[in-house]
């Protein structure tokens, strides 16, 4: 197989790219690590292995959001559109439908999709009359998981 196997922990810290299960727990967070879907048991992708070369040099690895296999998010994704769920939930200067919005839009941002610009539209118009507190958490939250695009349509 062309990719290692890498090992993150539930919390989405990369904890190796190159080698599985390399520890039981993150050492940032305390938090048990994976290296393996949890629906489908297909291995976390690491770092790809250039055939021929033997060279460990530092590369990094983008964080995976979804199983290559069988879509699942990965538990550190969920972790993240359900705080970002429970955190539209809470503001009260929202109507309800600003807040379904909010919530539909929420996991096409975090991919591009041909469904992303629709995504947008959807948090902006929901996102208009939230409160301030609302708009910087969404931001503390998804910032690291937007893609430079939609970070730049949303938060200019």
């Amino acid at each position: 197989m062309p990719y290692n196997n890498a090992t993150i922990c539930l919390n989405g810290h990369i904890v190796s790219k190159y080698d599985a299960c390399s520890q039981k727990y993150c050492s940032k967070c305390g938090a048990q690590t994976i290296s393996f879907c949890a629906v489908c048991d297909s291995p976390i992708h690491g770092l790809f292995d250039f055939p021929g070369s033997s060279i460990r040099g530092y590369r990094p690895l983008s964080l995976p959001y979804y199983c290559y296999e069988c879509g699942t998010p990965y538990p550190w994704t969920k972790k993240i559109l359900d705080n970002a769920v429970e955190l539209v939930s809470l503001d009260e200067e929202l109507d309800d439908s600003s807040k379904e919005l909010i919530k539909s839009a929420i996991p096409e941002l975090i991919t591009e999709t041909p469904f992303t610009p629709v995504a947008v539209a959807k948090y902006q118009k929901g996102i208009a009359s939230a409160g301030q507190v609302l708009k910087n958490s969404l931001y503390q939250l998804l910032t690291d998981v937007l893609s430079e695009a939609v970070k730049k349509a949303l938060f200019p």
